[in-house]
């Protein structure tokens, strides 16, 4: 039998399935699975909420954070379309190699094994540790911040975990799956919030009926949904929400709802139904339009994720099978710091035996390097506001920090310390990394 008739829609959903699990910690839900097989039927999203029972607008928000999840187990973006050819190849080079799940912790394992395997963790003391103790307690809403692909997603996976063996009911929400038309104003949002909730736990509750019943406003709807058909129970219930940041752009929605969490975080001091929910909230920056009295970035426990040190880089070669000395992981770091993306990206492409430390060092910093996808998005992002990166020109090409001052506005240089950007002095800043430093240098002045 052929690979071609092997890789059927049950083949492929085993295997994606199994791969999501091990990157998140969970299995698709019945509606993504049913979502699935309606789109390797090559049926449109209507056909599939005539079939299920939703909305095709519920449908096809849950097609698109099924992409989403799908794309980050592949490493690769997909979508309705173009998923069967990518999977496929991935199923097959699978098969090819003999992997078929990921070894057992503990257990020898080939290199090839420990690319597939999404287990690889190092841990920042005590933050861990923290996090695990925090969300045991009713009510909690801890808060997570660090700037893009420092490890708040990995982090997230293993506190739900956490939260799961001790019989917990968990979700994860990312908010880069809402949608232009759920952002349309704050009902539409608040209804997709408790659909997609709803979802994860696979309740039969209809959000829609619930909000045609109910009286009060969107936020009273929400309320009262949680309150009738998720928060009873008799465990606790543990809700993630990634990537919070996604919000801000819309100023009416994100007060609302921002100022709506803390207010259920404050609930739970008076009352008991609201101590059965504890929140995660990871965010890159802080939401300062919201009343400081209404906002939840002043309330619960913020836990800011750091860099790796020299011994965690030397533990993190060591998973790899790199036989390093520390003077390996003090040249590596002396270009990327700690940066657990940048160091990973580093010791697994070596790993692989694709390069040496030295050459991935020399070409860093180029177009050519392995960073060049990192670097344009911290670009792109910069270009679309300009005085953001007009602050961050300063900075780049100076060769000392730049203090605070009337061209170097300090709100500026804290937007950029947390996008991962500038390291914050005394009444200064300075470029965080070596690579950055020489990367963006040689962007503003190709562009001056």
């Amino acid at each position: 039998m052929d690979s071609e008739s092997e890789f059927t829609c049950e083949a492929a959903l085993l295997f994606i399935d199994e791969s999501i699990k091990l990157k998140t910690g969970h299995n698709l839900s019945n509606l993504e699975v049913e979502v699935f097989k309606g789109c390797w039927e090559d049926k449109d999203y209507s056909k599939i909420a005539e079939t299920v029972g939703y909305s095709a607008g519920h449908i096809t928000g849950v097609g698109k954070q099924l992409w989403s999840k799908i794309s980050e187990a592949l490493g690769e973006t997909v979508s309705k379309k173009t998923f069967r050819q990518p999977l496929r190849r991935e199923w097959e080079q699978r098969r090819l190699h003999g992997i078929t799940r990921s070894a057992p912790l503990g257990e020898p394992q080939s290199f090839s094994s420990i690319e597939h395997n999404f287990t690889i963790y190092i841990e920042r003391p005590p933050i861990e540790e923290r996090c695990y103790s925090e969300i045991l307690k009713p009510g909690c809403l801890l808060r997570i911040k660090a700037p893009w692909q420092t490890g708040k997603t990995e982090l997230i996976s293993r506190l739900i975990d956490c939260a799961a063996q001790k019989g917990y009911r968990t979700a994860v929400l990312n908010l880069r799956d809402v949608t232009q038309e759920d952002f349309s104003n704050l009902d539409k949002f608040l209804q997709w919030f408790c659909n997609i909730v709803a979802d994860r736990f696979e309740l039969a509750a209809s959000v829609e009926e619930h909000w045609r019943k109910s009286i009060g406003n969107s936020k009273i709807k929400c309320r009262s949904y949680f309150e009738k058909y998720l928060l009873p129970g008799e465990s606790p219930l543990v809700l993630a929400l990634d990537e919070i940041d996604r919000i801000f752009p819309c100023r009416e929605i994100a007060s609302e709802f921002l100022g709506m969490l803390r207010t259920w975080h404050e609930d739970a001091k008076t009352r008991q139904i609201w101590q059965q929910f504890r929140q995660i909230v990871l965010h890159s920056e802080i939401y300062t339009e919201v009343d400081i009295n209404q906002s939840p970035f002043n309330a619960g426990c913020e836990m800011a994720l750091i860099d790796f040190n020299e011994e965690q880089v030397l533990d993190l070669s060591r998973k790899y099978r790199l036989d390093w000395e520390l003077a390996k992981v003090k040249q590596l770091m002396a270009v990327v710091g700690g940066h657990p993306y940048l160091v990973g990206e580093a010791i697994k492409h070596i790993a692989q035996q694709d390069t040496t430390l030295e050459k991935l060092l020399q070409t860093s910093h180029t177009i050519w390097g392995i960073y060049s996808r990192h670097l344009e998005r911290h670009w792109k992002n910069l270009q679309s506001n300009s005085e953001l990166a007009g602050a961050f020109q300063q900075i780049a090409l100076a060769d000392t920090p730049v203090e605070f001052n009337s061209h170097l506005n300090q709100n500026m240089a804290v937007k950029l310390h947390d996008l991962g950007l500038v390291k914050l002095l005394n009444n200064s800043a300075i470029v965080r990394y070596e690579l950055y430093r020489k990367y963006f240098r040689d962007r503003f002045q190709h562009n001056l």
